[in-house]
C-alpha cells in the first residue's frame, strides 16, 4: 500500500470517530457517506476523492447540530486532507 493510501485509511479512522451517540444520525451518515463513498473509492480519481471527502466534511463542520468538542476533529481531518490535495497536485 502506498504512502498516500496508507494516510487517506488514517483519515478515514479518524472520521470513524464521528460514528459516536452522541453525534446526530444525519451527521454520522455523512460521516459514512464520505468515507465508503469517496474517500476510500479507488474506482475514482484521486484528487475527485479527497476534494469530495474535503466537501462534505465541510458540511458536516458546518452544520448546527455537530458536538462542539467534534469542531476540532473536523478541522483536523479537514487539514490533512488539504495537505493531500496539494501534494497530490505537485506529483501531477
Amino acid at each position: 500500500m502506498s504512502d498516500v493510501e496508507t494516510r487517506i485509511e488514517q483519515i478515514a479512522q479518524v472520521l470513524g470517530q464521528l460514528d459516536d451517540t452522541q453525534v446526530p444520525r444525519n451527521i454520522r451518515a455523512s460521516a459514512k457517506e464520505a468515507v465508503d463513498n469517496w474517500l476510500l473509492n479507488k474506482k475514482k480519481d484521486m484528487d475527485v476523492r479527497l476534494g469530495m471527502t474535503a466537501s462534505k466534511l465541510d458540511e458536516i463542520f458546518n452544520d448546527a447540530n455537530l458536538p462542539i468538542h467534534y469542531g476540532p476533529l473536523c478541522l483536523q481531518i479537514q487539514t490533512a486532507l488539504e495537505t493531500l490535495m496539494s501534494e497530490n497536485k505537485k506529483s501531477k
